[in-house]
């Protein structure tokens, strides 16, 4: 408000209209470059690119695919089930994440697909995950296993619940394996294509004494042929085993602590 004319009196109030005009501009001016910048700043790219291989595979990563046709892969190398076996338990033991995961054919029967999920868990793995369906099916394999197979005992990574870890439940199995051996060269010596796996499992109490050990499994025993009866030269190997789990030597694992070991074993004839 100014002073009236004539009055002789000078102006009480700052006129503020112009500030106000200013601070607008200004402020129109700051939300037209605040959005130019912050878009430069997206744009922004690395000097170097690389682009990945298609197809590329994670390290330690284990993909077991199950095709139409019923044929298996590990890591896209079509291979067969021993074999399969054999390559989870031994890679699986040097692995620190023990994660094995599923890729099966929206056609493979169920039953198959918790078939692998089993011997997955009986190779030593800790998670077991499934691979989204695709209509397609799982990606072709690029490569074709060997099929030769070690010739001898060869143990997976044992599944431990309890307070027991399992490098423990791993050192306790170690010393034993030479007698588990022998027991399989008595087989052999009946059989000289013998094959199978064989699932060991212990209940180990406070004071490291064994509570309770059985073979919970085993395909050594199987007929040969369905009712051709049992398979005698894998018995007498599964009888041997039972004999030499009581061997087995663990520390004390403390008052009212108990844990319950599996030791997956896969026997080849090389």
């Amino acid at each position: 408000m100014g002073a009236q004319m004539g009055s002789g009196s000078s102006f009480t109030e700052i006129n503020m209209t112009p500030l106000i005009d200013i601070v607008l501009v200004v402020l129109i001016i700051m939300m037209v470059n605040i959005p130019i910048q912050v878009n430069e700043m997206g744009v922004k790219l690395p000097t170097k690119t690389q682009q990945p291989p298609p197809n590329a595979e994670k390290p330690n990563q284990l993909v077991i695919a199950i095709y139409e046709d019923g044929g298996m892969a590990l890591n896209r190398k079509l291979i067969s089930e021993d074999n399969l076996f054999f390559e989870l338990t031994r890679r699986l033991r040097n692995m620190e994440k023990k994660n094995v995961f599923v890729d099966a054919h929206p056609a493979v029967n169920y039953g198959i697909v918790v078939d692998m999920v089993d011997m997955s868990r009986e190779a030593g793995a800790v998670k077991v995950g499934f691979a989204k369906l695709k209509e397609s099916g799982p990606a072709p394999a690029v490569s074709v296993d060997s099929g030769a197979l070690p010739r001898g005992v060869h143990p997976g990574s044992p599944s431990v619940v309890g307070v027991m870890d399992q490098v423990t439940a791993d050192n306790a199995m170690q010393p034993l394996l030479a007698k588990v051996s022998q027991c399989y060269g008595l087989g052999l010596a009946q059989d000289s294509r013998l094959t199978g796996r064989v699932m060991v499992r212990v209940a180990v109490g406070p004071q490291g004494e064994l509570m309770s050990h059985k073979i919970a499994q085993s395909s050594l025993s199987e007929p040969v042929e369905p009712g051709a009866g049992a398979h005698a030269p894998g018995l007498l190997v599964d009888e041997c085993i039972e004999q030499v789990i009581p061997l087995l030597k663990f520390e004390p694992l403390g008052p009212q602590k108990t844990a319950l070991v599996q030791y997956p074993l896969l026997f080849s004839p090389g």
